[in-house]
Formats: C-alpha cells, sequence, structure tokens
C-alpha cells in the first residue's frame, strides 16, 4: 500500500467537513477547540494536508466524539469511494 494515499485523504476531508457542520461549527471553532490553526483545519478539508495522529485526536476531540469514531467514519467514506459510489455519505 501507498503511503499517499489521495482517495483516503479525500474521504477524510469529505467526513472532517461533514462532522464539523454537524456539529454547527466554523473552521475557526474547530480550530480553537483543537488547538491547532484555522488554516491547518482549512487545508485539512480541503485535502492539501494530511493528519497526523496526534491531529488526528485532538480534531476528534474538539468535535467532542472519540478518535475511533472519526476513523470509522473516515473508513467508511474511503470503502463507499473505493466501491464506485459517488456521492459522499453522511456520518452516522
Amino acid at each position: 500500500m501507498k503511503r499517499q494515499n489521495e482517495d483516503l485523504l479525500i474521504a477524510f476531508s469529505v467526513v472532517l467537513s461533514q462532522l464539523r457542520q454537524r456539529a454547527s461549527l466554523t473552521q475557526e471553532e474547530l480550530a480553537e477547540r483543537a488547538d491547532v490553526s484555522t488554516r491547518f483545519v482549512s487545508f485539512l478539508e480541503t485535502a492539501r494536508r494530511q493528519p497526523s495522529l496526534s491531529a488526528l485526536y485532538a480534531l476528534s476531540s474538539g468535535l467532542g466524539i472519540r478518535l475511533q469514531d472519526l476513523v470509522i467514519e473516515v473508513e467508511r467514506q474511503y470503502e463507499q469511494m473505493d466501491s464506485g459510489v459517488q456521492e459522499p455519505s453522511e456520518p452516522q
């Protein structure tokens, strides 16, 4: 498996944006809660940056969800994209 996986980055960006919007948070509010920059959140939501494990934990905490739930949603989105489903799924 390649270390750089564009489809996985896209799946993550879709899920992060959906979860942030579902939590009624702006990028600025999520950045503040996760103690990261607004620019970093923007880059993640547009698949221009790949998050570290510590960033994933900070973002999940900022969203008020468990890290494993974030990862499950990203995996679900990735599998749907891989199977040819065109539209992003709504996180559970």
